[in-house]
């Protein structure tokens, strides 16, 4: 299912494998059998194949049931983010009144399986901001809260901004 979230994307294809269709667990983090980011990559398809099958599919939607789906993806995302392991964490918020030298040395320092990590992440925001800036049928300003990406990070205020 990993890559067939990551496969759809990339081709703007419809899923080939619906989230109904497999209940094959994710991977657990404690198994030394794979590499980390295939652990973490579980949740991230998940947000993914919400993203596609909400937001992206045939029929049209009102603006709420736009927004509803927005939010309740911005939740997962943000409830994905805190669930990461503690490293992670200076990846999203903290590093405000860091130095431009530590700031260099976390990007520099960054795993490769932490990159991939953030970056599969990073692809379903990506997805999410354009579903909603391009709908027709949302308002120009939850258009605009859209691309305000201070807006996203901090969740609370635009799920409950109507």
């Amino acid at each position: 299912m990993v890559h067939d979230r990551g496969t759809s994307i990339l081709l703007g294809r419809p899923l080939a494998i619906a989230p109904s269709e497999s209940n094959t667990p994710h991977p657990k983090r404690n198994s030394s059998d794979y590499s980390e980011h295939f652990a973490l990559s579980g949740p991230i398809a998940d947000i993914q194949a919400d993203v596609i099958v909400s937001l992206y599919g045939p029929n049209k939607q009102s603006p709420d049931v736009i927004w509803r789906h927005a939010t309740r993806i911005i939740k997962s995302i943000s409830d994905y983010q805190v669930s990461l392991p503690p490293k992670y964490r200076f990846y999203f918020s903290g590093t405000a009144h860091w130095s431009d030298e530590d700031r260099r040395k976390l990007v520099s320092e960054i795993s490769e399986d932490d990159g991939l990590t953030m970056l599969k992440l990073g692809i379903a925001r990506i997805l999410l901001l354009r579903a909603l800036f391009s709908s027709k049928e949302l308002s120009f300003e939850r258009r605009s809260k859209a691309l305000d990406d201070g807006k996203l990070r901090n969740t609370p205020e635009i799920i409950h901004s109507r």
